[in-house]
């Protein structure tokens, strides 16, 4: 069965397993346009209670599933003329995008290697470029506007968290409190990842376009990492089972199931939502990172083609690939988006500089 014939028969598989791995019950695509509503560390709390009690990391070591990041302004109520002071505020907001996503990426990626129990010689680099990244986007930081006072609240919340990113990392570290460190390591990366949802609307349509486009990409690589970590944790299991003399096909949980599956409904709702509201360059790009199937779910990416075969037929018999195959298509999959979130967010900043 070929990948076009996969992504038919998960289709079909997702409207049956509707009771048992539902879809998110709010559209993301409308969560962005609503408005982000801020729940700052209760939220590290409550999440933490929802994954425990789903038994998701503690079942598969998979990260929090944060709340989604919404839009500051809905549409409706958008600009509908240009005004030098909104093109101001969001020529501001935009120059700090392009470290915006180096640095959550940077924060994603420690996170997960923290879940994986990496030793030293490979944390070590892997928080160095943190560190680089957060010199980095301070700098950038500073010199936001800070008219919007839920940019400027959102921004105090991300220096509180980096501020305390050695404790958060020692923690992380540590087995007894390996979940808090994670959680907290996510918590700050959807706080980051935010701050595109914060963009103001300037009455451009297609500038307004790209601000949208922009405002996706974090519900994009929440629910990407999402799927790599439930499917890394399968495969490695599958793989113990498989030298215990055992068939393996069964080694996702009906949990980490239900959890893949509103990943990667989320995946493809706000990957769709990228690629419609993106400029051609960017949509050309989109095209090259997901070998032309930005609409189906990037199913034309290994690692996502891997996913799609498990929805469709409820477990992993069907995947050929090993732990280190899948580790290393997410990898060039979360680069190539973080390449175009970079890209997209110096597309905006030109394109505002000629209308201010």
């Amino acid at each position: 069965m070929n990948t076009f014939d996969d992504d038919t028969l998960l289709t079909e598989r997702l409207h049956r397993i509707g009771v048992t791995a539902p879809v998110p019950r709010a559209d993301p695509l409308e969560d962005v346009r609503r408005g982000r509503r801020r729940v700052f560390r209760a939220r590290l709390v409550a999440t933490a209670g929802t994954v425990l009690a789903v038994g998701i990391i503690g079942i598969a070591g998979v990260a929090l599933r944060p709340l989604v990041a919404d839009r500051a302004t809905d549409p409706a109520v958008s600009p509908t003329s240009t005004s030098s002071s909104s093109v101001r505020r969001a020529e501001s907001v935009a120059q700090a995008l392009p470290s915006t996503f180096d640095l959550a990426i940077n924060l994603i990626f420690e996170r997960d290697a923290a879940l994986a129990g990496a030793p030293d010689v490979v944390m070590r680099p892997v928080q160095e470029a943190t560190d680089e990244a957060i010199v980095t986007w301070t700098a950038k930081a500073e010199q936001i506007d800070g008219g919007d006072q839920e940019l400027a609240d959102l921004a105090s919340e991300i220096q509180r968290s980096l501020a305390a990113l050695p404790e958060t990392r020692s923690m992380a570290r540590t087995k007894e409190t390996l979940l808090q460190g994670a959680l907290a390591l996510s918590a700050l990366s959807e706080d980051v990842l935010a701050i595109s949802t914060l963009v103001p609307y300037v009455g451009d349509a297609e500038i307004d376009d790209e601000i949208e486009a922009l405002g996706h990409l974090g519900p994009a690589f929440r629910s990407l990492g999402t799927q790599r970590n439930i499917m890394m944790t399968a495969l490695a299991k599958r793989e113990a089972m498989q030298h215990a003399g055992a068939a393996g096909a069964d080694a996702l949980s009906k949990e980490e199931f239900a959890e893949l599956a509103r990943a990667e409904a989320e995946w493809r709702l706000s990957l769709s939502a990228i690629y419609t509201s993106s400029s051609e360059p960017q949509r050309d790009s989109l095209d090259q990172i997901t070998i032309n199937t930005a609409s189906a779910g990037a199913v034309g990416v290994p690692a996502q083609r891997a996913v799609n075969q498990v929805l469709s037929t409820g477990n992993l018999g069907r995947v050929t690939m090993t732990p280190e195959q899948h580790a290393a298509s997410c990898t060039e999959l979360f680069r190539g988006l973080q390449k175009l979130a970079v890209a997209a967010s110096n597309e905006l900043i030109a394109d505002l500089a000629e209308v201010d």
